[in-house]
């Protein structure tokens, strides 16, 4: 019996250190397993991050495409209003010579063009204009020869100097002048 003791006491003794293994892997599985999911949650932390980080990238740049195309599309339209406006002012220009201030806007074209020429001067007016050019030169007193060969809406072009010097005043004219000045200004009232 003895013999068939000690087998137990080995047995027994091999148990407790199978257990006593077993206990510390299950310990050790439980440290691994807590640091793989650590190290798992960091991983997961930082491609989060960094999906974040690239998800707010390409959501500014959408954004600042967006604004851009917005912007682009306000600009546009409010060339295309300036230009409507403009259009629409240059096709009343042509109802100008049916207006009864019509004669009074002439002669203050014609005495801005025509004030301190000195020597023979050739007025080019439209034929709608022309007797009302002759007798708006004799109102004045100055010395022109009046040439009905020039297509406006109203006003005149004055050369002297066998046509070196050349004064433009006709309606056109102005509104040129008037939208290169205040086109900024039109699209903003138009706009706003």
């Amino acid at each position: 019996m003895a013999l068939e003791d000690i087998f137990r006491a080995l047995d027994q003794q091999a148990d407790e250190e199978c257990e006593q293994i077993l206990r510390e892997a299950e310990e050790h599985a439980v440290i691994i397993a807590a640091d793989a999911d650590e190290q798992a949650e960091a991983i997961r932390q930082a491609h989060l991050s960094e999906t974040e980080r690239l998800t707010r990238g390409k959501a500014s740049q959408s954004i600042n495409a967006a604004k851009l195309e917005a912007r682009k599309r306000v600009a546009g339209i409010k060339q295309k209003a300036v230009e409507q406006a403009f259009e629409r002012s240059e096709a009343m220009l042509g109802e100008v010579r049916n207006d009864g201030r019509y004669p009074q806007v002439f002669r203050s074209l014609a005495e801005e063009a025509l004030a301190g020429l000195e020597g023979h001067a050739v007025v080019l007016v439209d034929p709608a204009d022309a007797e009302r050019a002759k007798a708006t030169v004799a109102e004045l007193g100055v010395d022109a020869e009046v040439r009905p060969e020039l297509s406006t809406t109203g006003g005149l072009v004055v050369l002297v100097g066998d046509g070196r010097i050349i004064r433009r005043n006709t309606l056109e004219d102005r509104l040129a002048k008037v939208r290169e000045l205040y086109q900024a200004t039109v699209a903003e009232q138009l706009i706003s």
